[in-house]
């Protein structure tokens, strides 16, 4: 398809708004959200022939918003064609110092708003693709997630993000399972460090203060600092990328961004394997019932 329709959440800033321009540029059709109306029309224009800018707040009316905003996508361009998840931020800080307000509010940003966009999402994409024709083998429509490398291994300093992120690898992979057959691919995105604010104004720091960390605080704080706009990520290469892995027939699942990312994931994997090879003769077969029978969990 030469042209397709986006709807892209969180694309006042950062790679939302990169992702959001580039798309633009290349003739495809976007549909973006931002908390302010005014700050996305600010940086991407009045709603025209190829752009529809939304609002999206997440507050108690957050679910009937996104029902709003996918119809108001359906009624101006007639089909979606992807959907990225993007909107969302880092809450970072040691375990003890995170309280459960913010935890929760990490939690319904990063993880509820995703969850809900896709569960809307797909009253337009499975139809749509079921009616071209849609299968594994000849996918119709693309889900990005935006996972972190963070939703792949953990970082220090940063538990709470980090579960938002595991748990949206966990939705992307779910609905992989839910919905590839129909045509609807899930492609989770797996972003090292990219210059953007995340460091910045995306950043919130656990609130309760205690003194057993307040060296390794101060270390973290001190690292990202130097770190903030130094970051190796391009997220022009991250829009570009995103573009081509919607042209691509058989796009891949995990998507890694960023050498760092790959590095990364490569050290999870061999530390995952280290435990495999020396637990497994003790804690495999041995803790299974010598009747056992299969199970749905020993293949993919």
């Amino acid at each position: 398809m030469k042209n397709q329709v986006w709807y892209i959440t969180g694309a006042s800033g950062g790679l939302g708004l990169e992702l959001a321009k580039y798309l633009l540029e290349k003739g495809d059709k976007v549909a973006a959200t931002s908390r302010k109306l005014a700050n996305l029309e600010d940086k991407l224009g009045k709603e025209s022939e190829n752009f529809l800018p939304l609002q999206l707040r997440f507050d108690k009316g957050l679910n009937a918003q996104i029902a709003q905003n996918l119809a108001a996508v359906q009624q101006k361009f007639g089909r979606l064609d992807n959907v990225v998840n993007n909107a969302g931020y880092g809450l970072l800080g040691f375990v003890e110092e995170v309280s459960e307000r913010q935890l929760r509010e990490q939690f319904e940003v990063n993880v509820f708003a995703p969850f809900l966009v896709a569960q809307h999402a797909l009253k337009i994409l499975r139809p749509q693709a079921l009616s071209e024709g849609g299968s594994a083998a000849n996918i119709r429509a693309r889900i990005f997630n935006l996972s972190s490398i963070g939703g792949f291994r953990v970082s220090n300093n940063s538990t709470p993000y980090c579960m938002s992120k595991f748990a949206i690898s966990a939705l992307s992979e779910g609905l992989l399972l839910d919905v590839g057959e129909y045509g609807i691919h899930t492609i989770n995105v797996m972003p090292a460090g990219f210059r953007t604010e995340f460091l910045g104004a995306s950043m919130v720091k656990g609130e309760l203060k205690t003194t057993a960390y307040d060296a390794r605080r101060k270390s973290f704080e001190e690292r990202s600092a130097a770190y903030s706009g130094k970051q190796a990520g391009n997220p022009q290469k991250f829009a570009q990328i995103l573009y081509e892995v919607s042209r691509n027939p058989k796009p891949p699942f995990s998507l890694f961004m960023g050498d760092a990312a790959f590095k990364s994931a490569q050290n999870k994997i061999a530390w995952v394997q280290e435990d495999i090879k020396a637990t497994e003769a003790d804690a495999g077969a041995a803790a299974d019932f010598a009747d056992a029978g299969g199970s749905a969990f020993d293949r993919r």
